[in-house]
């Protein structure tokens, strides 16, 4: 019996260090079972990951954006409380978690058959997150990013050095669209079309250029790109939502106040601008706002607590904008023409009344909603009303780069007439706007005239070629704000280099703080990083921000 043991605990044994062996073995073939590896990629499959992850990356950061320059309403009431850093956790998890793996992967796969048209256009996109990460948070990861447990705490690298990698990631973009092979099956942007991501890389190109113009002047590459950007409607880089409601959603995220009403807080400051501020009424007004509520009449101080207060005291006497809503008769529409374009001041802080289906909300553009026909209905039919969502979110628009050869041609002594890329700018802004009437129903009795689109063009022109070169840089960005509508992250930039649209509606609070320079880090990349720390505060600058501390509010 002891022998018959024996002999059986050493077949055990053999048997077992035989299972090591061939375990050990198979250590080396497993992988990673939270990144897929290029051997095991669908190329397309990993390229409609990148499209669709790029799209919440890039809505996220002009969403969180808009607040600050009066695009939807601000909460603060100071702007150091205006966000936290878990506000960006989502983003930063998005670029870091996401995006990259993502997009290397596809680069590596793309890149051994020499598929050009993936590779290029991933590059261009990849660029945007950098810089888009940049603008947010000055200095971040990016050299020692992406190595997994051999560095979990990669160190933060110089934001300059970043924005600099993401112009090589452009010229290389720029070359491999330049011989383009392959057509990705899921580009949702530009249905693969090689030429339309090298505009698009063109555009870039020019953006970083006036981007970093007070660092670096650098005139001769912004004249070389002039003529090789996005320069039409149907170059333009937006994502297309769709109508679905289930299975899966692909409405615009703004549609949701259709669902059940309420939804964002609309500026009353941009309000009021688009029939307030200038003597022709803004063709695109009823397109980008709907009234659920025509007018203010009957409301009480639990709807509107505002509606009996005066302007507050630190509001400089010159202030001839608007305050509770934008159409308070008091100051902001007097002769009541404009009754029910109700948001809020930047920076109130109220808690939420039951006036969710009484508020102003999103319209046809950019989000798929309702045309504003003086129908003044509330809109939470579980979302059956106008485009049903079919909206867009744009990115880089043609009229946003002639509003940005307007601002070179300013400040940096661009080739090219700056009042006619002011021009060009309105007239494609009010275009693409206008273009949205096919996706809902449109009152053409509402739809601005020739007439009427022409007075403004001509009003604004006048007003520009009669101002001097201030009020020439100011005019062209505050168009550049109003045409921009749902995409906050160019103007917050914008408002950052220049200091304009200068004048905006104030705090509704007397002292808020500085206004943000740069944002939070996120919680998730300071908890988790041992070489992460926050910054003290909100006024630390992005490199190519040198202007004055506190020169903006």
């Amino acid at each position: 019996m002891r022998n018959i043991l024996k002999l059986s605990l050493c077949t055990l044994l053999v048997i077992f260090m035989s299972a090591c062996d061939n375990l050990t073995e198979l250590d080396g073939l497993l992988d990673n079972p939270n990144a897929v590896t290029a051997d095991k990629a669908e190329l397309d499959l990993v390229y409609n990951q990148v499209v669709l992850d790029f799209r919440d990356f890039a809505y996220t950061a002009s969403d969180i954006t808009m607040q600050f320059v009066r695009m939807r309403h601000m909460f603060g009431p100071l702007y150091d409380n205006a966000t936290s850093p878990a506000t960006f956790n989502g983003i930063w998890n998005e670029a870091y978690s996401n995006l990259f793996p993502d997009m290397d992967l596809v680069i590596e796969i793309a890149s051994a058959d020499g598929l050009n048209t993936f590779t290029g256009s991933v590059k261009v996109m990849k660029a945007y997150v950098l810089m888009t990460l940049v603008d947010l948070f000055g200095d971040v990861p990016f050299s020692e990013a992406g190595q997994g447990v051999e560095n979990p705490s990669p160190a933060a690298d110089d934001d300059a050095a970043v924005y600099a990698a993401a112009l090589g990631l452009l010229d290389a973009a720029i070359a491999e669209l330049g011989s383009p092979k392959g057509t990705p099956a899921n580009d949702l942007y530009y249905g693969g079309d090689a030429g339309k991501w090298l505009k698009l890389a063109n555009t870039m190109k020019l953006r970083y250029y006036v981007q970093t113009r007070l660092v670096d002047n650098n005139v001769s590459a912004v004249n070389a790109l002039m003529s090789s950007t996005i320069s039409s409607a149907s170059d333009d880089f937006a994502f297309p939502y769709g109508t679905e409601r289930n299975n899966p959603f692909s409405r615009h995220p703004k549609y949701g106040a259709y669902e059940t009403g309420g939804g964002n807080y609309m500026s009353n400051w941009m309000m009021w601008e688009m029939f307030g501020d200038k003597e022709t009424e803004d063709p695109r007004l009823r397109y980008y706002f709907y009234r659920q509520d025509c007018d203010e009449v009957g409301e009480d101080l639990f709807t509107l607590d505002c509606l009996d207060f005066g302007l507050p005291l630190h509001y400089p006497g010159t202030y001839r904008g608007p305050f509770c809503t934008a159409s308070n008769d008091k100051f902001g529409d007097p002769d009541g023409e404009y009754g029910g374009y109700w948001g809020r001041t930047h920076g109130n802080e109220d808690g939420i009344p039951p006036d969710g289906l009484k508020r102003t909300t999103w319209g046809l553009y950019p989000a798929g909603g309702k045309f504003d026909a003086d129908d003044c209905t509330g809109i939470g039919n579980a979302g059956v009303d106008g485009g049903l969502g079919a909206g867009i979110h744009p990115i880089m628009l043609s009229s946003f780069v002639d509003f940005l050869k307007a601002e070179a041609v300013l400040t940096m002594g661009a080739n090219g007439d700056a009042a006619m890329f002011l021009e060009d700018g309105i007239r494609k802004s009010i275009a693409k706007t206008m273009s949205f009437s096919s996706k809902a129903p449109v009152d053409a009795a509402f739809v601005p005239s020739d007439m009427q689109i022409e007075a403004y063009v001509t009003e604004v022109l006048d007003a520009f070629n009669a101002a001097d070169a201030d009020g020439k840089l100011q005019l062209v960005v505050n168009e550049y704000r109003l045409a921009a509508h749902g995409q906050g992250l160019e103007i917050f930039n914008a408002y950052r280099r220049t200091g304009k649209p200068a004048g905006m509606q104030p705090t509704r609070v007397a002292d808020p703080g500085a206004f943000p320079r740069t944002f939070w880090y996120p919680s998730s990349y300071v908890d988790r990083n041992a070489k992460a720390s926050q910054r003290a505060n909100l006024e630390e600058q992005v490199f190519w921000d040198t202007n004055p501390p506190r020169f903006i509010n």
